[in-house]
Parts: structure tokens; sequence; C-alpha cells
């Protein structure tokens, strides 16, 4: 077939806007469909037709959107030239989609601008994984000031009559760092449960057949940005339980319970209850640990702490925003 009956073929041309990946579309002056493809029926949300005639108004869901993509087509035919650009569209069941353009307008034959043709590509999932992208750098450099503060704070902190014993507690608290990021990095995890945080934390001193720990509460994800202050939150707990609470008495038991409140703000309270069977002297000044879980709490979580020393033992409530709880979740699509 010659090609001039190729140009005056109506089937010919339909068939090449509708092989046309995207959305193929021409609108008069006046911003009226002239032509348009099923990919531009899909997009518009008029997928039974009857679009032809209609300007952007009176076809998309949400009208200023429809008033940017309307005011983007007059500049582009006052311009008179071809461009690319980026729109955002919004059907009737609130769904957004992103959407690149090319654009340009076609002339009569006196040179005069009358309308303007288009192909329009949903980006949408490129936008998603573009804003993904951003946030889990954001996260990866959130995660690391986290990480290099809790450092900064136990090195601060520790006091040590030598050398040597200063090494060791450093070394101690930082293994107890490192095996939260070793488990979540085995597991290739942002997150992890509270109840296997704990239980990582006091397993040593929950011996079998002995009943000596007892954890409640719901299942709460915590992002990583809690789980390392958090696991040395616990591992301080711990070693001053086995130290002088709980665990330093062969009959002291710990409950830890937690909960999610909703009152006035969402927070995550945990509570930690130490007995045992001799009395407990309260020290007469916080030591390197009450420090340390203090500016944890206070500084790195944003929450707040109370203690209580009692002869039975130590009585502590751990109160966390939660927002602070899930910091550095994995992101949801």
């Amino acid at each position: 077939m010659p090609i001039e009956q190729l140009k005056g073929n109506p089937s010919f041309l339909h068939e090449i806007i509708e092989a046309v990946p995207g959305a193929v579309y021409a609108k008069d002056r006046a911003g009226r469909i002239l032509l348009g493809n099923t990919g531009f029926a899909q997009a518009v949300g008029w997928e039974c037709g009857g679009f032809i005639g209609k300007n952007d108004l009176e076809l998309l869901a949400d009208k200023d959107l429809a008033r940017t993509v309307m005011e983007n087509d007059q500049r582009i035919m006052a311009a008179g030239a071809r461009c690319q650009v980026e729109e955002v569209l919004r059907g009737a069941d609130g769904t957004t989609s992103y959407w690149l353009s090319t654009k340009a307008p076609f002339t009569d034959e006196n040179g005069d601008v009358v309308g303007l043709v288009g192909v329009s590509i949903d980006v949408t999932e490129r936008k998603r994984l573009e804003r993904r992208e951003k946030l889990l750098a954001q996260e990866i450099e959130h995660r690391n000031k986290n990480l290099m503060g809790v450092v900064q704070s136990v090195v601060r902190l520790t006091r040590a009559a030598t050398t040597e014993e200063f090494r060791e507690k450093v070394v101690s608290r930082l293994v107890a760092l490192g095996r939260a990021q070793g488990v979540l990095k085995d597991e290739a995890r942002t997150d992890l449960d509270l109840r296997d945080l704990l239980l990582a934390e006091v397993a040593a001193y929950n011996r079998e057949g002995e009943e000596r720990v007892r954890l409640s509460g719901p299942p709460v994800r915590l992002g990583a940005g809690a789980v390392q202050p958090l696991t040395m939150v616990f591992h301080e707990l711990a070693t001053n339980a086995a130290k002088y609470g709980a665990f330093a008495d062969p009959s002291g038991t710990l409950e830890a319970v937690w909960d999610l409140s909703r009152s006035s703000e969402a927070r995550l309270e945990i509570q930690w209850r130490e007995t045992r069977a001799s009395p407990l002297e309260a020290p007469s000044e916080p030591g390197f640990g009450s420090k340390l879980i203090r500016a944890l709490v206070e500084q790195q979580l944003r929450g707040s702490l109370s203690t209580r020393w009692e002869t039975s033992g130590l009585q502590c409530v751990l109160s966390i925003p939660q927002d602070a709880v899930t910091a550095g979740l994995p992101l949801r699509d």
C-alpha cells in the first residue's frame, strides 16, 4: 500500500497510537480532547470512552490537578516548542499516579498553533522507588548518628580505676551493642521484636528449670533506631541485676512488663521489676549504668525514665514515644 494511502487510513493511525505504551492524546487550543488511545482513557478514568470533546476539568476527579495540567498545556502551546513535564493525577478513589509527559504544539496550514499532542508514561513505580531510596539513605544516616551517640555515651560515662578495667567495661558494653547489630545484619532485618531483644539480654540469668524471668506484653516491633539504645539499656539493667539486684540473689526474680499506651500520646511503657529475698541497700549515688540508661532513654529515644530502689530490688519504668520506637522500620510498599 502506498504511503499516501496509509496516511489517509484511519485504521493505520488508530493502530499506531494504540501501539504506543502509555497515554497518547491530542487537544485543541481550548484543551478539548480530539483523540486518545486506551492508555489515555485508563489514565483519566474514562475507560468506557466518551471523553472526546471534553477538557481535563471535565475528565479528571481532582480539579486542582486538572487545572495544573491545562496550565501546562497552555504554557507549552504559547511557547511553541516541545516540552517534557512531570504531572500528577488523582483518581476518584484517591489513588495518586505520576506521569512523565512529552507534549508539543501542532499548527494549521498557516503556521498558527491550534492544539497540542502528547504522550504520557506512568512513572508512579519509579517515583515510589526513588522515594524509598531517599528515605533509606536518610535512615542509614540517622542510624549511624544514633550508633555514634551510643558509643560516645559509653566512652564518656565509663569510670574505672585502671586502663584495663576501663577497656573491659567499654568492650563489654560495645559487645552487647554488637549483638543487636549482628542480628539485624545476619537476618537481613531492620527491626526486632521487643520480647526477643529482652530475652537475648537476660537469657544467661534464666537458668534451665527455674522461672527467674517473666516477660509479659503484646508484640512490639522495634525499628533499628530503637534497637541500638534499648539493647544497651537492657544490658545495663541485666548487668546491674547480676551484680547487685535480682540475679545476684539465688532466689531473685525479674518481671518485665510492657504495653502500648494510647492516652494523650502513643507511647511504649516498659516496667522492669526486680525481686530478691535478701534486703537490698540502695546506692548512695547513681553509677555509670544509671547515667548511661538515663542518657539513652532521654537523649536517644526522647523518652522518660523513673527508678525506685526498694529493699526487694530495683523498680524501673521506661516511657518512650511510639515514633521513636518505630524509627527505622522497613518501609511499606
